[in-house]
């Protein structure tokens, strides 16, 4: 007998990936739930793009390795419990040593406290920043890694809710190692992990990518894993990308388009590096004013679309400094952090 095809109307991408029936029809592929699935795209065939996007990320987060957090709140506190319920039993039991008991029983209740006052404070908002010309490593609630480059910052709520997303925050310029958090065969939105920056939410399971900020464009870059850049509202759009793809976003022409650079020349700073390939002078020069804080004039503008190749060590201003001079024989005056750049 045919089964019936619910109503899926209202489903959206988010809908099939929480749908048990579904995922298991991603994972098993048997004959009787494939006939289902082709029948209901024949009735719903403005659903074939959600289901797709909810298999790419089904397969994605099932074949990736179950992470589990180094501590667990809940594994501690049951700790405690255990060893609270242990000190009461020795106490029936020995008398004599009551007034011990009675100091362990105080010292239960003081842990107590203390595991109360840090859940607590774990609430409210979380902000690192950098300077200009630095980097930071920042470990995340979940023990995901996030790097800043010089001149950003992040921030996130200190307590992530298990049924919500991972959400973070982003302005500037940041390499991101997001840890897989979900337990096999659970498919759950709060799985995900989302970074805003500008007008996208940017979405992960367990991925590796690099995202610039700068002057209206964002450039996304994804090394490993998947990554959907989601855009709500007018212009509104979704993109999957896959490992080795990267995008630049224009918020003012609300456009995303392919990058010339690749993601592993996206991410070089993180080694103290500059990768030139697809950088225009005029570019340097804006990663020297948007990373290391320098106001730069170039009064030899017929150069700015000048372009460049290979890596350069870029721990400091001065190596790439070093390196545009020598290459574009440039004269380059120096007041304070004011740049005036012409030729020789």
């Amino acid at each position: 007998m045919e089964k019936k095809i619910r109503d899926y109307g209202q489903y959206t991408a988010t809908a099939f990936f929480e749908d048990e029936e579904f995922v298991r029809h991603i994972l098993n592929r048997d004959a009787d739930a494939i006939a289902y699935w082709e029948q209901l795209i024949q009735q719903y065939p403005d659903k074939r793009l959600f289901m797709e996007e909810a298999r790419t990320w089904i397969l994605l987060l099932n074949k990736q390795p179950a992470y589990m957090p180094a501590t667990d709140r809940l594994q501690l506190w049951d700790k405690i419990k255990n060893e609270i319920a242990g000190y009461e039993e020795r106490r029936r039991r020995y008398q004599p040593l009551k007034l011990i008991f009675k100091w362990s029983a105080a010292a239960a209740a003081v842990l107590f406290s203390i595991l109360i006052l840090r859940e607590w404070t774990s609430h409210g908002e979380k902000t690192y920043a950098t300077t200009f010309a630095d980097h930071e490593r920042v470990i995340l609630p979940d023990e995901s890694v996030v790097t800043l480059n010089g001149n950003s910052s992040i921030h996130f709520l200190r307590s992530w809710k298990s049924d919500k997303p991972r959400e973070i925050w982003l302005n500037g310029e940041a390499y991101f190692e997001v840890k897989h958090v979900a337990i096999k065969n659970r498919l759950q939105q709060s799985d995900s992990f989302q970074v805003h920056v500008s007008d996208l939410a940017l979405t992960v399971l367990g991925t590796k990518f690099n995202v610039r900020n700068r002057r209206g464009l964002t450039e996304i870059s994804l090394l490993e894993g998947s990554l959907r850049i989601e855009k709500n509202g007018p212009e509104a759009f979704v993109k999957i990308l896959k490992p080795g793809e990267a995008f630049v976003y224009d918020s003012s022409r609300q456009l995303l388009t392919p990058m010339e650079r690749k993601p592993q020349a996206n991410k070089a700073w993180t080694t103290n590096e500059l990768d030139l390939d697809g950088y225009s002078l005029r570019e340097i020069l804006e990663v020297l004013e948007d990373n290391y804080g320098y106001e730069i004039t170039l009064e030899a503008p017929e150069l700015a679309g000048k372009r460049l190749s290979g890596t350069v060590p870029a721990a400091s201003a001065e190596d790439i400094l070093f390196v545009i001079r020598k290459v574009f024989n440039l004269k380059i005056k120096r007041n304070a952090n004011h740049l005036i750049i012409s030729q020789n």
